[in-house]
């Protein structure tokens, strides 16, 4: 509803904002009390018999019911809080536009309509006018969005008074949500996204309703119904996690942040503050792709937006020491930065857990005790030495764990931009660790147009060579003379693979300076420091090839660095590779130990 200035001086969007915390409120006293009976159920050891087996049934459907009502009334709590801080920004902007008008000595009339004794100022009345009339209309349009959808969610509820509706899906007719949902996962990709998009959306409503975990984590499920499903499981792991350790714990605040919201590519900067002249704030919900909230904790987030003008979508894939109580401060800042020069959505993507340390210091800091009496002596040093590399970044298993995911997500990624943005281009970035998930993920099969190996760990953790289908795919690939992790590629027998800066047919493009044009990057703050420069030779030509600029004739050659640095003293690498596992299946190319003639290197600045 379009309302005059009158009413919107009587407007109180906090009570929206209320509404919203108490509909939280409710969805949280409903899970604690399924679960309080679902437990006390399973409790008595004693009680055994058809009216136990009777009772647990009932329990578990009533359970699941309650489930259901939860999640929608955690939608409700969702729409109703964003109303509310969308309508009382533009309220605010609207009613300043007026008081400034009136306090200026210009006439503004209950409808917006501004005029000033002095024909001299009318051309300044119309401007005002003008951005009061905007105001007015982002306050119509905002109230009608979310308006329509609280009311969904409204009729949603008094639906599943008797418990969750059917819903009808075409080829299987009318079945219950939870059996639709089981029959979703039995099916591929692409029959998934195919079935889906002929759903009304009431059914995909309910679906979404009936297992939010499900549906916000399988492959082929369209984004947009991926991210109202996470709204829901971030809410409930938000709730859960209050209620075991606290509202101030790390994880809660995590949880809180990924659901606030933060500034679009629209705004001037990642962090800038909110766009106080105009209605509209700029600011939206994080798209939360994929998410569970597991110990380390995994998502996948799309930074930016995808429509039908979209040309290009990009995956950063972070390295060691990631996880979810990280990965939504520098690394989206990244994501944040790529998008907004690339007109195009960058997806953070950690759907798996990364090594948390380089190499684990517990068991390096027990050697002494080695050679103190206290132990074996030197006979236990390999078993340390060993357990330092185990669970570190030393270790290929969590690449081999998390690159088939990555490659599913390919698909979903390549279907999505197909129904979405057709002929959009993808592009895939693995940094450090990050690096080795992604060569191994191509080793799998997945489909990327480019593919940048950015200070990477190595060529990924499988045998053979890259089985990427992309018929003209581009790979490029860069480390810092300096940096450590130029010690460590390449290793013979190593885990992660051969060196991507001297595998044939990757560009390896120079370093190039830092966002000042007259620093090199160098020396181990060039592992990774680049991505948080903008300016920087590494992030501008990421930014180009994410836009199809690709470099393989450079018009200005980046300026001169000096020659990689030979460290005084032992290399990681001569103390690390004799101890270096094998990995899963021995590897891809430049593997065996041979050596390959690496491409001469592209300089390449845009």
């Amino acid at each position: 509803m379009r309302p005059t200035i009158s009413q919107l001086r009587s407007w109180n969007p906090d009570g929206i904002t209320g509404a919203g915390e108490s509909a939280q409120q409710g969805a949280g006293v409903l899970d604690l009390a399924a679960t309080t009976v679902a437990v006390a159920t399973q409790i008595p050891s004693h009680w055994h018999g058809m009216t136990k087996d009777a009772a647990s049934y009932r329990v578990r459907q009533e359970t699941d019911h309650v489930e259901e009502v939860r999640n929608v009334l955690q939608q409700v709590a969702d729409e109703a809080k964003d109303a509310g801080t969308d309508l009382s920004h533009a309220r605010a902007v609207a009613l300043r536009e007026v008081d400034a008008a009136i306090g200026a000595g210009f006439t503004v009339t209950d409808t917006g309509q501004v005029s000033h004794r002095s024909a001299s100022r009318a051309r300044e009345a119309a401007t005002i006018a003008a951005a009061i009339d905007r105001a007015l209309t982002f306050i119509d349009d905002t109230d009608e969005t979310y308006g329509a959808r609280l009311d969904d969610l409204r009729a949603d509820l008094a639906a599943m008074i008797d418990g969750q509706p059917p819903v009808t899906i075409p080829g299987m007719g009318t079945v219950d949500a939870d059996e639709a949902v089981r029959r979703l996962q039995a099916m591929t990709i692409e029959e998934r996204r195919t079935l889906l998009e002929r759903l009304s959306p009431t059914d995909m409503r309910r679906l979404v309703q009936a297992d939010p975990r499900v549906l916000g984590n399988l492959d082929g499920v369209p984004f947009e119904q991926r991210g109202i499903a996470n709204e829901i499981n971030v809410r409930n792991a938000l709730a859960a996690e209050i209620r075991v350790n606290g509202d101030d714990s790390p994880r809660a605040r995590t949880l809180r942040d990924m659901l606030g919201q933060k500034n679009t590519t629209a705004a001037a900067a990642h962090d800038s503050p909110i766009g106080q002249a105009d209605p509209d704030d700029m600011q939206a919900e994080r798209m939360i792709i994929a998410f569970d909230n597991t110990r380390l904790g995994r998502s996948i987030e799309m930074v930016g937006p995808l429509g039908r003008g979209t040309r290009n979508a990009a995956v950063f894939i972070p390295g060691t020491g990631t996880n979810l109580d990280s990965v939504g401060g520098s690394n989206r800042t990244v994501a944040w930065n790529l998008a907004k020069r690339t007109d195009g959505p960058v997806f953070t993507y950690l759907d798996g857990d990364l090594p948390q340390e380089i190499v684990r210091t517990e068991p390096l800091q027990s050697i002494p005790r080695l050679f103190a009496g206290l132990g074996p002596g030197i006979a236990g040093l390999p078993g340390h030495l060993a357990d330092a590399v185990d669970e570190s970044a030393v270790d290929p298993h969590f690449a081999a764990d998390m690159a088939p995911r990555l490659k599913s997500f390919g698909q979903a990624l390549d279907a999505e931009l197909d129904a979405v943005a057709p002929g959009a281009t993808t592009t895939y970035i693995g940094h450090s660790y990050g690096g080795s998930v992604l060569g191994t993920a191509e080793q799998l099969g997945l489909r990327a147009d480019n593919v940048i190996y950015a200070s990477s760990a190595g060529t990924g953790v499988l045998d053979g060579p890259w089985h990427n289908p992309a018929e003209n795919v581009r790979r490029y690939s860069f480390t810092a003379p300096g940096d450590f992790m130029e010690y460590l590629q390449g290793v013979p027998f190593g885990p992660h693979g051969a060196d991507p800066d001297e595998v044939p047919g990757v560009v390896h493009l120079d370093m190039g300076t830092w966002g000042d044009g007259t620093r090199p990057i160098t020396g181990p703050n060039g592992h990774g420091a680049y991505w948080d420069d903008p300016e920087s030779t590494p992030f501008r030509n990421t930014v180009e090839i994410i836009r199809g600029n690709h470099p393989d004739t450079p018009p200005n050659p980046a300026p001169p660095i000096p020659e990689r640095p030979t460290p005084e003293l032992p290399t990681p690498r001569s103390i690390l590779e004799p101890l270096i596992p094998r990995p899963l299946i021995p590897g891809p190319p430049g593997r065996s130990g041979s050596d390959p003639t690496s491409p001469e290197d592209v300089p390449f600045t845009p």
